[in-house]
């Protein structure tokens, strides 16, 4: 089949969270399935410049939009056999971060219409069009309501999944009119009104022939009011046509065995070589190089779903009273990024924290760490716990969404288990699953074995890559 996927980022040419890494890993599974994919993706100017400097200018088209004629450039570059199509406006997308500008729901208005119009400019017409959360949602709207790309398009069956739906591009009614140019009617009657603002996201919802989302517990989650962010009625209304597939993570770009930004690379043959990044963690914070305190990380967002408060009443405490270490790479708000920069004040011989995001560290901290932290409050996929259990790194987490479907919890009986939930909704706290982690951490015995449970896992695209095939046969098929 002719997939076409479209989005706001995509590894490894621009990554702000997990939707990069899906985009980076799935559509080149497809490929290896038969298929032919191409991604379009907003030309940024915070590409490497390794990758730019070999894409392919393809031509210059002009935009209708808002009115105007605005020209956009067209640049292709191939991959892994898919090709990637980026398309340039430097007012739109030459700025110095990915989102959080005023004007988003222009800019991305802009980029839907030019998705569509660079299909039918290099005369690629899809037989799927995959689209990913509230930046592209419009699309399966234009591709029907919109009569400038309705014809190129009939037939197509769109797509839409959700990598997390709390962020839904909620923004208001002259929004929606001065950056669509249709009928101020599909807001009155409520096509793409939720909740009296204009939302993306719930549009994407309606008009989308295929929803899925990225765990199959997340999926059951967003169902229910308490975790449906107020879509809940729209998606159970939609229950028939919803599906949940696990992500995988890039086993290439994620191999400890193969892993060159790591001190020592390592697989379950070798895994001695584990410690050589353990104190290469502890050298790089300057704590002690001791193999006996366990080294805990953390490698997120400092954010309320992550569970950073669950985190901020918990650790100090641990701090306190056990003999462990703990390191955090992360960025987010400014109040919690300044309590980890006191907490390493106050504990200077046991943590460590890098405020910002290094890819390289990052994957040094899932080598040389004993236990990985996932306190999440809600987690549609999560790529952490994959990544760590990949490289012998025990997590903990909550028992939620994507950490409740790839977690197994660890029984002593049966030597059988990847790591250690709590469960909020039950009542079991965070601290009681790190108490359990930390009183088997002291028999080898046991604790290799969990290292070893988490390195033999199939965390790979390939199984996931044909779940989407699936369903993209099924919507062919009609």
């Amino acid at each position: 089949m002719k997939i076409v996927m479209v989005a706001a980022e995509c590894a490894p040419f621009i990554k702000v969270g997990g939707l990069a890494d899906v985009m980076g890993a799935l559509p080149k599974e497809l490929v290896e399935l038969g298929h032919e994919v191409m991604v379009i993706l907003p030309k940024y100017n915070l590409f490497p410049e390794k990758y730019e400097e070999e894409f392919t200018f393809n031509r210059e088209i002009e935009i209708s939009f808002k009115h105007d004629q605005k020209k956009c450039g067209i640049f292709e570059y191939m991959l892994d056999g898919v090709r990637f199509i980026f398309l340039e406006h430097d007012h739109y997308f030459k700025r110095d971060r990915v989102y959080g500008h005023t004007d988003d729901a222009e800019r991305y208005a802009f980029f839907n219409r030019a998705a569509l119009a660079v299909m039918r400019t290099l005369n690629f017409k899809a037989d799927i069009l995959h689209v990913h959360d509230w930046h592209t949602a419009m699309l399966p709207f234009l591709v029907r309501e919109d009569k400038q790309y309705r014809d190129f398009n009939e037939g197509v069956k769109t797509v839409l999944t959700i990598h997390n739906l709390f962020y839904q591009g909620p923004y208001s009614k002259e929004v929606f009119l001065s950056n669509y140019e249709m009928d101020e009617r599909y807001f009155d009657e409520g096509t793409v009104e939720w909740n009296g603002k204009f939302n993306m996201m719930k549009t994407g919802l309606l008009y989308a022939d295929r929803i899925t989302t990225v765990s199959p517990t997340y999926r059951d989650e967003v169902l229910t009011e308490k975790f449906g962010e107020k879509l809940d009625p729209l998606l159970q209304e939609r229950e028939a046509d919803f599906v949940g597939i696990l992500n995988g993570i890039d086993t290439v770009a994620y191999n400890p065995a193969a892993d060159l930004m790591i001190e020592k690379e390592y697989d379950q043959t070798s895994m001695e070589e584990k410690a050589v990044n353990k104190r290469a963690v502890q050298a790089k914070f300057k704590l002690p190089e001791r193999g006996d305190a366990p080294l805990f990380t953390m490698v997120s967002r400092l954010s309320k779903q992550k569970g950073v408060d669950v985190l901020m009443e918990t650790l100090p405490d641990f701090l306190e009273k056990t003999d462990l270490q703990f390191v955090l790479l992360g960025t987010g708000e400014e109040k919690n990024e300044q309590f980890f920069r006191q907490l390493a004040e106050d504990y200077p011989q046991k943590v460590g924290v890098y405020i910002g995001f290094d890819e390289a560290l990052a994957h040094l901290l899932y080598a040389g760490a004993d236990i990985f932290l996932m306190p999440s409050h809600f987690e549609p996929c999560g790529l952490s716990q994959l990544i760590s259990m990949r490289y012998g790194t025990v997590p903990v987490a909550n028992k939620t969404g994507g950490l409740k479907d790839t977690i197994e919890e660890y029984d002593e009986n049966s030597h059988s288990g990847t790591g250690f939930l709590s469960d909020f909704i039950q009542g079991k706290p965070f601290s009681a699953a790190v108490e359990r982690a930390l009183s088997l951490y002291s028999k080898p015995e046991h604790w290799e074995t969990i290292k070893r449970n988490g390195m033999v896992g199939d965390y790979s695209w390939a199984h996931s890559a044909k779940e989407y095939a699936k369903e993209y046969e099924r919507l062919a098929r009609g």
